[in-house]
């Protein structure tokens, strides 16, 4: 496993988590076959809730190796982690080792003494687990400055501000954030009240379920077919989307195609930020009949305007040893306006991304 998390690219410093992953692996993932426990690619469910979905989990090796990276640890650092499960506090021990220390704090009691049980057990004695809500941080165990480095390992809609406050200055803060619903590893540097991004990764995580907690209003359409997903929590008017459904479908070329392997996740989150009435159509699909061409796998970002919905999805034009896909919007309007939201939404979009930054919130 730690073979493939190097070749992967994943662990470029001397310091990295690497040389620590399969001494650990086995002992904390008791419940998968080890076949499972040393897969780099799978994330392992601890604890499920009363409907079946996972509420925590032990992440991918190669993605702890990522957010591990970002912090840019050394030796004798003492860092947060919110969210619990034993096996990334201990990589993170092991790249801080031999004096430093990891503080991990989660609210549920089960992961909790799990956790503790597994890091005692496998374990070098660098390691503090807490029972509490990660969004306060851990202010009585706090070195004197702040934080080294602080991870984050569930998926939250924003930045406490404890995470920042006992941050140290200059270090780094590593969270899975979620952007009007777009998930990416952020690493974020603190200068004064200001956290500043200086890498991120696309990845996805278990959702909050602390005090700062939230959950996505939907919008169901067709029947329950389709569903509109409002991540900033402000639906808009679906007044007229209903009628527009049962009128016909327009696709309108972008006039961009895109390789097999090429990303184009700038665009999801220019168009997440700055398009209005901008939401996520998702697919039932149990109850598809083909009214939308949603792609599969992913919700489409989507936006709301007039009694019209517009929304992007793909469609294979090459096919072979280099495939190629395009990307055409589709729509359900009354007229081409929000149609021509998205096409102008290419080409600032389409290309290296913007910088990014953080800072408490402000009255206005």
């Amino acid at each position: 496993m730690t073979e493939r998390v190097i070749a992967g690219g994943w662990v470029l410093s001397r310091r990295g988590p690497g040389p620590a992953k399969d001494r650990a692996a086995a002992p904390v993932h008791p419940e998968s076959p080890l076949r499972t426990a040393y897969d780099d690619d799978l994330a392992v469910v601890t604890s499920r809730d009363e409907s079946g979905t996972a509420v925590s989990s032990v992440s991918a090796a190669w993605l702890q190796a990522d957010m591990i990276e970002k912090l840019r640890l050394e030796p004798g650092m003492t860092v947060f982690e919110a969210g619990s499960g034993g096996y990334n506090a201990e990589l993170i021990a092991h790249v801080v080792a031999p004096a430093g220390h990891v503080v991990t704090v989660d609210l549920d009691p089960y992961v909790v003494q799990r956790t503790q049980r597994f890091t005692a057990e496998a374990g070098r004695g660098q390691v503090t687990v807490l029972l509490g809500d990660g969004s306060q941080g851990a202010p009585g165990h706090m070195p004197r400055g702040g934080f080294d480095g602080s991870a984050i390992t569930h998926n939250c809609w924003d930045i406490s501000p404890a995470w920042r406050e006992q941050l140290a200055e200059g270090r780094y803060l590593v969270l899975p954030l979620e952007i009007h619903g777009y998930t990416r590893a952020i690493a974020l540097q603190r200068h004064g009240d200001v956290l500043h991004a200086r890498d991120w990764t696309y990845c996805g995580f278990v959702r909050d379920r602390g005090a700062a907690a939230r959950t996505t209003p939907t919008t169901s359409l067709a029947g329950g077919e389709l569903h509109l997903c409002h991540e900033d929590g402000t639906p808009p008017d679906a007044a007229g989307l209903e009628d527009a459904l049962r009128g016909p479908r327009h696709e309108v070329p972008t006039g961009v195609t895109v390789a097999g392997m090429e990303s184009f996740e700038t665009l999801q989150l220019y168009a997440a930020t700055t398009l209005p009435a901008f939401c996520r159509l998702a697919l039932d699909r149990s109850r598809d009949t083909g009214l939308a061409a949603v792609p599969r796998g992913a919700d489409a970002a989507a936006i709301v305007e007039d009694g019209s919905l517009a929304y992007l999805t793909n469609v294979l034009v090459k096919d072979g040893a280099a495939p190629r896909s395009g990307a055409p919007n589709s729509s359900f309007t009354p007229s081409a306006r929000s149609a021509r939201g998205w096409r102008s939404a290419w080409p600032p979009a389409y290309g290296p991304g913007t910088s990014t930054c953080a800072g408490p919130a402000t009255r206005r």
